[in-house]
């Protein structure tokens, strides 16, 4: 079942570079970000006034989840952002599929979880895959900047700190996985609005505010990247950093890239070239070699308090 919902998380995941990619084209980054917390946060308040779901932070210890919160939404989201705004769209997919890479080094560093020699082994066949197409792929549209795979590439570290913190703050088991999904997207909605309200006062802007939420194609946007994407792909992915070290879940991101190369080439108009596919073969190598060689884990115990 967990597995399941790994795929399914990560065809969410994957369709996002689309929209955001599509949301950019017309509206600023800033509001890009702002406006889709916005909903999000909207979204969850009404879901706990009705006590459709149910959270509880009172007397709790948010030392780790506001570390979680802080590396994503706020620093990765604003980082990949910024990165789609100044670069391709499939070398951004290609470049967030070292994920799996960095996860095993965050994996390490904040939860002492270690991989094995064959894990590693795969893994570095994925990363060889995802160097070999950035090696290869030149822009046509002269969008691409070394800011702007920079600015990805620090969105791709900001990702995997946050699975590590989100399962750091699992196993505790002081907070649910909705706990954790829910107070991140607020501090999503605080931080992004709080910077674009002063943007938009400072420009003289601000009647302007909401004037993306106006038109069908960014509505839909809208709703797949604050819904589906922050709520229910995040509370997916809370779920299972739950249950499994964040490389094996990670190392489905090949599955991520896949999708977002597909659309690409479909709704974009992009070409396929013969290295996206040796690349995505072996990052899709990468994902069942990490799985299938890794160490039974143990289940997490919560600590009960006397």
């Amino acid at each position: 079942m967990v597995y399941l919902l790994i795929v399914f998380k990560y065809i969410i995941y994957g369709s996002t570079v689309f929209f955001t990619s599509s949301l950019l084209e017309s509206t600023d980054v800033l509001d890009v970000l702002a406006l889709r917390f916005l909903l999000s946060g909207v979204v969850f308040g009404v879901l706990i006034a009705t006590r459709i779901i149910k959270v509880n932070f009172k007397g709790k210890n948010l030392k780790y989840i506001i570390l979680t919160g802080m590396f994503e939404p706020v620093l990765y989201f604003t980082f990949e952002t910024l990165g789609l705004s100044m670069t391709t769209y499939i070398k951004a997919a290609i470049i967030i599929a070292i994920t799996p890479i960095m996860s095993c080094i965050t994996q390490r560093i904040v939860l002492k979880e270690k991989t094995n020699f064959l894990q590693n082994i795969f893994l570095v066949i994925g990363v060889s895959g995802i160097i070999y197409v950035v090696v290869h792929t030149t822009s046509e549209e002269g969008k691409d900047s070394p800011w702007g795979m920079l600015f990805m590439l620090l969105a791709v570290v900001s990702t995997t700190f946050y699975s590590a913190f989100s399962r750091k703050v699992s196993k505790h088991g002081e907070f649910t996985p909705m706990e954790i999904t829910c107070f991140t997207a607020f501090m999503g909605a605080v931080a992004f609005n709080s910077v674009n309200l002063v943007r938009h006062l400072a420009n003289g802007t601000i009647t302007s505010y909401f004037k993306p939420y106006f038109s069908l194609d960014n509505i839909i946007g809208f709703v797949f990247l604050g819904v589906i994407s922050t709520i229910i792909a995040t509370a997916v992915q809370n779920v299972v950093l739950a249950k499994i070290p964040p490389a094996r879940s990670a190392a489905f991101g090949g599955l991520s890239t896949l999708i977002t190369i597909v659309e690409g080439v479909l709704l974009k108009g992009e070409k396929l070239r013969y290295f996206h596919v040796i690349g995505t073969t072996l990052i899709i190598a990468c994902i069942f070699g990490v799985n299938f060689f890794a160490d039974k884990q143990p289940r997490l115990k919560v600590k009960n308090s006397k």
